[in-house]
């Protein structure tokens, strides 16, 4: 193996096995929600999309300290990075009204939406909850940039399991009523998402205030609001944070329009999408070290250390997601029978037969889904956020344009998952010929 698939798997192993917690405890959260209620899980899908919506863009923003860090790391000036972390916790903190705001809008939203009735209020219960949480989430976004961005991915790892682990017992306990406590149902499931939240930032703030490392990276000296850095930072991170926002925006009036098809087209869209995230997310761990290592490369060593690096991230991400892409096709209906367990409704056993078809749907897409996370990581990486902002917006709009102007109305379940396959299809096609035009070789954020 070359040194650069050694250096990915270094760096991005520990991020694969955080990301791979999320994706339980996301899987884990719906599915319990099924059991206690199948219209709990319908409305967890699309509260929490309309919540990752809200926070995407300063999340996004926050995640952008990470590809910063590697590039000051790469050109000598480590001295620089307790000041830059700084400035994304004030920019996080500004949050805080607009989270107030959704929160108090939430039931409103949905009702705009055409959701229905059953669903509005049980929805906006946990958007509001998980809004308790959304400060909390933006600032362990930042704060966590310093591990990747200094490549120690090991922290992030054991932090997201204990954060995890402590996220799906509470929504066992608050769900369902355990230990004496209330049966909560989906509020509990929000607040335990939230503890997790807040807990991860703690372990954070609790590691960086360690003395050690004050000496090379000066956190208490950089303590205070530096406006041209943060004028630099938000010019290369806000657009990572808004493509963030045109994907879950797109994809979100996606889920809001299989709503309008009923709550069985809905729940049955929920199961493969569990099945998906399970695949994609511990993808963004390769992503994030294909970001960070490409920015370190770009000023350390150069571009051709860069691209061996890409390279050696996208094998690995072709070689993960190609497991899954068999996966699907191969036992999709035996992943599926977790949903046939205890005493589901008749309304969720058509979901789980619905269901069974959508995943054939992940399967044409999730390699090339690798493919455009990868590289459009790379990209941002070496600062080309505006272009991957760009890409990721027209192909958003052309394909949610696409799929309403040509709706067939009743029975549109597979033709909006051929949207998303056509969506995913044509961010690969753009990332792959933007990479490999090689403008961004010549790119620096710091």
């Amino acid at each position: 193996m070359s040194a650069a698939a050694w250096e990915v798997m270094r760096v991005a192993l520990p991020l694969m096995v955080s990301a791979g917690m999320l994706s339980i405890v996301l899987f884990a959260d719906r599915t319990l929600l099924m059991l206690y209620d199948g219209t709990s899980m319908s409305a967890s899908m699309a509260g929490g999309n309309l919540f990752w919506v809200i926070v995407c863009v300063p999340i996004g923003t926050a995640s952008m300290t990470g590809a910063t860090i590697g590039q000051l790391i790469g050109n000598g000036e480590p001295h620089k990075v307790g000041r830059l972390l700084w400035q994304s916790v004030w920019l996080s903190l500004m949050t805080i009204p607009f989270f107030v705001a959704a929160a108090w809008g939430a039931e409103s939203l949905f009702r705009l939406t055409g959701q229905p009735p059953a669903l509005v209020p049980v929805e906006a219960t946990y958007v509001r909850w998980l809004m308790l949480g959304g400060v909390g989430l933006v600032i362990e976004s930042a704060l966590s940039g310093f591990f990747s961005g200094t490549e120690r991915t090991s922290v992030i790892m054991w932090v997201s399991v204990a954060s995890g682990t402590l996220n799906v017992v509470l929504d066992l306990v608050l769900i369902f009523g355990w230990l004496g406590l209330p049966e909560l149902g989906i509020a509990g499931a929000a607040i335990g998402s939230v503890i997790a939240f807040w807990f991860k930032g703690v372990c954070y703030a609790w590691l960086l205030a360690r003395p050690a490392l004050e000496p090379v990276y000066r956190f208490r000296a950089g303590i205070g609001v530096d406006v041209k850095m943060m004028r630099n930072f938000l010019y290369f991170s806000i657009p990572s944070g808004l493509m963030y926002l045109t994907e879950a925006g797109a994809f979100t009036v996606i889920i809001l329009k299989i709503g309008q098809l009923g709550d069985v087209p809905l729940r049955a869209t929920t199961m493969a999408i569990n099945f998906n995230m399970v695949a994609f997310i511990p993808l963004v761990g390769i992503a994030i070290a294909a970001s960070v290592l490409v920015g370190r490369h770009l000023l350390q060593n150069g571009p051709d250390f860069a691209v061996r690096t890409t390279i050696a991230s996208l094998v690995l991400a072709l070689a993960y997601s190609g497991v899954w892409a068999i996966a699907y096709l191969v036992a999709g209906d035996w992943m599926l029978s977790l949903y046939r367990l205890g005493s589901p409704d008749a309304d969720s056993l058509s979901a789980v037969d619905q269901a069974s078809g959508l995943l054939g749907f992940v399967a044409l897409y999730v390699l090339l889904d690798a493919t455009q996370l990868i590289l459009g990581a790379a990209l941002k990486g070496a600062g080309d956020t505006w272009f991957v902002l760009a890409a990721g917006a027209v192909t958003s709009a052309v394909a949610v344009g696409t799929g309403i102007l040509f709706d067939p109305g009743s029975g549109a379940l597979n033709w909006w998952w051929w949207v998303v396959t056509g969506w995913i299809w044509a961010l690969a096609l753009v990332m792959s010929v933007r990479f490999l035009g090689g403008r961004w070789k010549t790119m620096r954020m710091v």
